[in-house]
């Protein structure tokens, strides 16, 4: 495996390879791009940001006939629901290694197949959404979909009920590269599926930036559980982003775990685009090291009788830094919205630093909305009861941390990942204390 520098020579081999309407798309893409320049910390959304750390001219890509075979037990490692999944993918830094789907999946008419391949097998599903939802609309946005290379394309049709979870598992393991993985997601009307986004990776020997894009849409009536898991090596830089469009009656369940990465900024967003559609969304983050995280949420109300629902909840230990930016956004016609932002941290370490940010912009009267943000420190009193029945300092604060923690962890049973989140934290723990 080799890189080389992302150029326009790059975007015309990946255009000459699709379809004549992805390769036009990609290259408008491209042009888009360079007519846009980096972003600068005077911009309200990048105010927070190292900007030299997405530098997109110090990385490379990757290039290779196929993906290197994945070591032995490697997919084990990432079952995501004891064995009982419905499909699923693996990509070993863009490069597809390899796809299951069940024989009771495939009978449903389930497609579960790599994007670049659903562009012309399913063109008449994929072309109207690609890019829709994420475009070209800003530096990082347009490089994504012009340079764009690995990823999923997950269609469930009408009334299909999926009663084991999709994965799809990217590990990234070359150093030096940009990864840019796309992955489309369509949900027919009255479906039900879960869908399991996991990315991690070993420690790197040169930075990398990684920057997935996730679009999702959810037809009327239709459920979804959506999970994106972070669980990057050191060295690697993390820039996602992730949007749903909900119709009628829909309702979304989402959880975005950041656990890696030296950086890593997710955004997360939520169309409520039907009326009576509803969104659940919650995050944990759990910073360690000089880790920074930085997550920026919309909730988008279009139509009236939406609802949404977020919680984000993160622990920060030594040195980590945390952004949460969060809107609820409700348009002129959305009346009796009902929505909820919460942000909650807690910080283990006098030397961790949070900025939490909530906000409305509100365009309707007849609304209800509430935000609200907490920053607090562990409770020397909670530590003293805990330690006076007889239980050491350092399992102590591991109780207080799962306490704090639990909220969210009781709420995603539907995702097949409450055993792995609740050992997630635990090593966590351990990897603060310096522990192996």
């Amino acid at each position: 495996m080799t890189t080389t520098s992302i150029n326009a020579t790059h975007v015309d081999a990946l255009a000459s390879g699709a379809p004549e309407w992805a390769g036009s798309l990609r290259r408008a893409a491209w042009e888009r791009h360079l007519e846009m320049p980096a972003p600068t910390p005077y911009e309200e959304v990048w105010r927070f940001t190292d900007m030299s750390l997405l530098d997109l001219s110090t990385f490379g890509r990757v290039q290779a006939q196929s993906a290197p075979p994945a070591t032995t037990g490697e997919t084990s490692a990432f079952d995501l629901a004891g064995g009982s999944a419905a499909g699923t993918a693996t990509h070993i830094d863009s490069l597809h290694a390899g796809t299951e789907l069940s024989e009771d999946a495939r009978a449903a008419g389930i497609v579960y197949m790599p994007l670049d391949k659903a562009l012309v097998e399913h063109e008449d599903i994929v072309r109207p959404r690609l890019g829709s939802l994420v475009g070209a609309s800003d530096h990082f946005t347009s490089w994504q979909l012009a340079t764009h290379s690995g990823g999923m394309f997950l269609y469930v049709p009408r009334d299909v009920v999926v009663e084991q979870p999709i994965s799809s598992l990217h590990r990234l393991t070359a150093g030096g590269v940009a990864v840019a993985t796309r992955t489309l997601v369509v949900v027919e009307p009255g479906a039900k599926v879960v869908f399991n986004d996991v990315y991690t990776g070993q420690a790197l020997d040169s930075p990398s930036l990684h920057a997935p894009v996730v679009e999702l849409f959810i037809g009327q009536g239709a459920s979804v559980g959506w999970l994106t898991w972070q669980d990057l090596g050191p060295g690697t830089r993390h820039l996602a982003h992730v949007k749903a469009h909900l119709e009628r009656d829909a309702r979304l369940e989402s959880l975005v775990v950041t656990l890696g990465g030296d950086y890593s900024r997710t955004w997360k967003e939520c169309a409520m685009a039907g009326e009576g559609s509803s969104s659940v969304m919650l995050g944990l983050f759990f910073p360690h090291g000089s880790q920074r995280f930085e997550h920026w949420t919309v909730q988008d109300h279009v139509r009236p009788h939406t609802t949404s629902d977020l919680l984000y909840k993160g622990a920060l230990a030594d040195d980590s830094n945390c952004v949460y930016y969060g809107t609820i956004r409700v348009r002129p016609g959305a009346a009796r919205t009902d929505a909820y932002q919460a942000n909650r941290n807690l910080a283990l370490s006098p030397k961790a630093r949070v900025v939490t940010q909530p906000q409305l912009e509100i365009e309707n009267n007849d609304v209800r909305c509430t935000h609200g943000a907490t920053i607090g420190q562990v409770d020397p009193d909670h530590l003293f009861y805990i330690q006076s029945r007889g239980v050491e300092r350092e399992q102590a604060e591991q109780l207080v941390v799962f306490g704090f923690f639990n909220e969210v962890l009781e709420r995603v049973q539907w995702s097949g990942m409450h055993e792995r989140l609740a050992d997630a934290i635990a090593t966590k723990m351990k990897l603060q204390r310096g522990v192996s």
